[in-house]
């Protein structure tokens, strides 16, 4: 399963499937993305906003697509929204390393959806800001962040096992 933000397509290419929202609150900028199924199918899907990210979680065969303005969260294969959170204060997306749910982070905040698409922040030692996700080592989440109250730059890992930020 592959998911990833393209160019407009041109129209025909391929079969696609526009992600409206239901609002008049909405941005005038549209992002694609492309699909392809554990079969091997392609579709693109239109959403409103500006890419930010996508990822997978090939467990429950979900696709997780965060723009501007929202997030969606799809079946890929039915191509339908199990999901959408028109929350535009969410800046980072990736999944867990069990590929069974997503992790978000918006600027001071680290959550967790679950398979009922309900969001549950983690419990820090400490106030962080400006959250950035890098990539996983085995179970540890590289992040950079600002430490509060001095707004320290840290490198650090976000441990998925016991979910304890560690500095490096």
């Amino acid at each position: 399963m592959k998911a990833e933000f393209i160019y407009q397509p041109t129209s025909g290419e391929y079969e696609e499937k526009t992600f409206d929202l239901n609002t008049v609150w909405k941005s005038q900028i549209w992002s694609w993305t492309k699909f392809t199924t554990k079969d091997g199918i392609e579709w693109i899907g239109a959403f409103r906003g500006e890419p930010k990210k996508t990822v997978i979680a090939e467990k429950i065969n979900q696709v997780a697509v965060l723009t501007s303005d929202g997030l969606y969260i799809l079946d890929i294969d039915k191509r339908e929204t199990l999901f959408f959170d028109q929350q535009t204060e969410f800046r980072e997306l990736a999944e867990l390393p069990t590929k069974d749910k997503f992790i978000i982070a918006d600027y001071d905040q680290i959550g967790i959806i679950d398979k009922d698409f309900k969001t549950k922040y983690l419990n820090l030692d400490f106030g962080i800001d400006n959250i950035v996700f890098r990539n996983y080592i085995g179970t540890k989440l590289r992040i950079n962040f600002e430490k509060l109250p001095d707004y320290d730059i840290i490198d650090g890992v976000l441990n998925t096992e016991n979910w304890k930020i560690e500095t490096e």
